[in-house]
C-alpha cells in the first residue's frame, strides 16, 4: 500500500511534536511504502530535513508557499483569456463565502487549467467576485483594503491547488488547513481514501494566532478566522475517516464541523521497553528538574525560566536541563538567553538536540509550560521511564497526568494554569521535598502507559485503520 503524509509546517523540518509521530508512523508500518508532501514556508527550507528519514518513505515531494509570491500580482496584465464558466464564478463565490458543497468544482478547475495564481487573482472574473462579496457583506470596511486582503488570503491556497500531491492509495493529512485540502485534491485526482489524524485542533490554534498577530488589520481578523475554519471544513467534509488523540478533540471537531460518524480517537503510544534501562544520575545529593522541548513561544520556555529562578532560590542544589532544539525560532531562543541572564539563575543548561533517553533518567522531576498541545509525547516519555510530572493543565495532560473517568490509578503529575510560573514552581519544589511522593507519582505513570497508551495499542489501531480503507480507485485521467 501506499500512503502519502501530508504536513504542513513540521515533518521533516521541525523536531518534536507531530514530527516525531510521523516519524514514529513511519517506522512501525515497514510493509507500507510512504511519501511525505511537506508543505513550508520558503525554499531556504528545501531538503533541510532534520531527520534521517526511513527506508519506506520513497521520496518527499516539498511544497513552499513563498513560492507563490514570486509572481508577483502587481506585475501580472489583467485578462480575460480563460474566462470562467457560471458554474465556475458561482464554486469561486461559494468558496469565498465559506460554502463547501463546492469544492470538487474547484478542484476541478485547477487540474484541468494550471493558471498562474497571481493572473487568476488579478483577473476580472475575481475582481467581480470580491467586489459582490463586499458589497453584500464587508461594505464597513475600504474595498481597496479588502480586496488585497482577498488576494493575499486566496494566494497561497491556489498556490496548494496548483501542486497536487502525487498519487497514493491513502492520503494521510496531520492537520487541516493547507495539509487537509492538499489531501483531499490528491483524493479528487487520484482516487483512494483520506484520513485525517488532528494532532492540535487547527481551526483553534488559527484563530489564537490571528487575535495576537500585529499582521492583521482589526478588521480583517474575522475574515482569517473564517477562511481557516471553511478550510478546516472542507478537510473534514472530504475525510473518510477523522481522528483525534483524545475524546475531547473529538468533540471540538464535530463541534467544527466534522461528522460524528466519521471521527473516533487514536491515543499517542509509547515503547514502555525502550525507558526501562536508563543511564542514572550519579550525584543524589543534586536535584535534576527537566523539560523535553522545542525552544519556541508556543512552549512558554519564559515562564518556565522564571518558575526554574523561584526553584533555584528555595532549593539551591537544583540543576535545571531544557533538552531539544533551540534553532527553530532563533530570535525568541535569544531573548530566552537575555532573560536568564537577567535573572542570574545558575545550574540552568539549553542541551540543544540530544538523545532524550541519555537524559530522562537522571531527572528527578520533567516540566512542560505550553500554551497549548494535544496529547504531549514529552509527557508520555518521562511517564514511561517513571518519572513524575509537573506541566501545565492544556489539551489531554490531566487525562494523562489524574486519568481518565475508567482510570483509577491516580496521580502521576501536578498541574498549574498557563503562564503560572509561581505554581509551576510550588509544584516543583512540593514534589522535590517529598520524594515518597515523588516515587509514586512515577509508579503510576508507568503504568498507566502501559496499561493505556502502549505502542501496541497504537500500532493495532493504525494497522486496522489502513486495512479498513484499503486501496483507493483512480478517479482522475489525465
Amino acid at each position: 500500500m501506499k500512503i502519502c503524509i501530508l504536513c504542513e509546517g513540521s515533518y521533516p523540518y521541525v523536531v518534536g511534536g507531530v514530527s516525531s509521530w510521523v516519524q514514529q508512523l513511519v517506522k512501525l508500518f515497514p510493509e507500507h511504502e510512504f511519501f511525505i508532501y511537506a508543505i513550508a514556508a520558503d525554499e531556504s527550507m528545501k531538503g533541510d530535513f532534520r531527520y534521517e528519514l526511513p527506508e519506506n518513505i520513497g521520496f518527499v515531494q516539498e511544497v513552499f508557499l513563498n513560492d507563490a509570491y514570486q509572481e508577483q500580482p502587481a506585475q501580472v496584465q489583467r485578462t480575460s483569456k480563460g474566462k470562467l464558466q457560471p458554474w465556475q464564478v458561482e464554486a469561486f463565490t461559494k468558496l469565498v463565502m465559506g460554502e463547501v458543497e463546492h469544492w470538487d468544482s474547484i478542484f476541478d478547475f485547477f487540474l484541468r487549467q494550471q493558471r498562474p495564481v497571481a493572473q487568476f487573482l488579478m483577473s476580472k472574473e475575481f475582481y467581480s467576485i470580491t467586489q459582490g462579496i463586499y458589497q453584500e457583506h464587508h461594505q464597513m470596511a475600504v474595498y481597496s483594503e479588502f480586496l488585497w486582503t482577498m488576494r493575499s488570503m486566496y494566494l497561497t491556497l491556489f498556490h496548494i491547488l496548483n501542486n497536487p500531491p502525487e498519487q497514493a492509495d491513502i492520503y494521510h493529512a496531520v492537520s487541516t488547513g493547507y495539509a487537509g485540502i492538499a489531501a483531499a485534491l490528491g483524493k479528487r485526482k487520484w482516487g483512494g481514501k483520506m484520513l485525517l489524524t488532528e494532532h492540535g485542533i487547527y481551526t483553534r490554534e488559527r484563530e489564537e494566532e490571528i487575535i495576537k498577530a500585529d499582521w492583521v488589520p482589526a478588521d480583517f481578523k474575522q475574515l482569517w478566522i473564517h477562511y481557516f475554519k471553511n478550510l478546516s471544513k472542507a478537510a473534514y467534509m472530504k475525510s473518510d475517516r477523522i481522528l483525534a488523540l483524545f475524546d475531547m478533540n473529538n468533540a471540538l471537531q464535530i463541534e467544527l464541523g466534522a461528522d460524528p460518524i466519521k471521527c473516533d480517537f487514536i491515543a499517542n503510544g509509547i515503547n514502555v521497553k525502550n525507558f526501562s534501562v536508563l543511564p542514572q544520575k550519579e550525584d543524589s545529593n543534586i536535584l535534576n528538574v527537566g523539560a523535553i522541548i522545542r525552544v519556541s513561544p508556543i512552549k512558554d520556555i519564559k515562564t518556565m525560566l522564571y518558575a526554574f529562578d523561584l526553584v533555584k532560590q528555595k532549593m539551591p542544589q537544583t540543576h535545571f536541563y531544557l533538552m531539544g532544539p533551540n534553532d527553530e525560532d532563533p530570535e525568541y531562543y535569544k531573548e530566552c538567553l537575555e532573560l536568564l541572564e537577567e535573572l542570574g539563575t545558575e545550574d540552568v543548561a539549553f542541551t540543544g538536540r540530544v538523545q532524550v533517553r541519555n537524559y530522562i533518567g537522571k531527572m528527578d522531576i520533567l516540566v512542560l509550560s505550553s500554551l497549548s498541545e494535544a496529547q504531549p509525547l514529552a509527557l508520555m516519555e518521562a511517564m514511561a521511564a517513571g518519572k513524575p510530572c509537573v506541566s501545565t493543565n492544556v489539551g489531554s495532560v490531566r487525562e494523562l497526568l489524574e486519568g481518565s473517568t475508567a482510570d483509577t490509578l491516580g496521580k502521576c503529575g501536578l498541574l498549574a494554569p498557563i503562564m503560572n510560573y509561581e505554581k509551576i514552581a510550588s509544584n516543583i519544589i512540593q514534589l522535590l521535598e517529598n520524594p515518597e511522593m515523588a516515587a509514586a507519582f512515577g509508579e503510576v505513570g508507568k503504568i498507566r502507559i502501559e496499561k493505556y497508551y502502549s505502542e501496541h495499542k497504537f500500532i493495532t489501531a493504525y494497522r486496522e485503520l489502513y486495512q479498513s480503507l484499503g486501496e483507493g480507485e483512480i478517479l482522475w485521467q489525465e
